[in-house]
């Protein structure tokens, strides 16, 4: 089968050549100015300032979420003081500390709401559920300290029923 031929005016192939512009020739550049070079050097010092400062901590952390009361908790039950951006131990948090800021951060557990006894055995049981029969898996909601957290919340008048609105 053969295509007839059109009715419009083809164009020219060196009269389109002539009406193109040329591209710009891309040129790699080796090194960047030196007013830039600066700029880049000072973000970086600035960087590992905040981490030396942080010690490992980003500022932006969950523990900006905690209220004074967990903080109150927290340093009775684990020890720990814990202020956005830091802890008071050499190491990592402890992790019944993380898992109660990642609860606040997330919604979980809501910015007035009080830490009950209530809320944190279901909290762990809902923990267990979700990762069940995942290998390796501990529940920060567990052992010692959140007995210790129990007992203490207990102890404190927080064991009521935790009531979401």
């Amino acid at each position: 089968m053969r295509i007839p031929p059109s009715s419009h005016p083809q164009p020219n192939p060196r009269e389109h050549a002539a009406a193109t512009p040329p591209r710009p020739t891309l040129v790699p550049v080796t090194e960047p100015p030196p007013q830039e070079a600066v700029r880049r050097t000072h973000r970086v010092e600035r960087g590992s300032q905040v981490e030396q400062r942080t010690d490992r901590f980003s500022v932006l952390n969950d523990f900006r979420y905690l209220t004074d009361s967990d903080k109150t908790m927290l340093s009775e039950v684990t020890g720990e003081r814990i202020e956005p951006g830091f802890t008071d131990r050499a190491g990592p948090a402890s992790a019944f500390a993380l898992q109660l800021a990642l609860d606040r951060r997330t919604g979980q557990l809501a910015p007035h709401q009080e830490v009950t006894s209530v809320y944190l055995r279901n909290a762990a049981e809902s923990l267990d559920r979700a990762n069940e029969g995942r290998r390796g898996f501990t529940n920060p909601y567990s052992g010692q300290i959140f007995d210790q957290a129990i007992s203490w919340l207990d102890a404190h008048g927080r064991a009521r029923a935790d009531i979401r609105l």
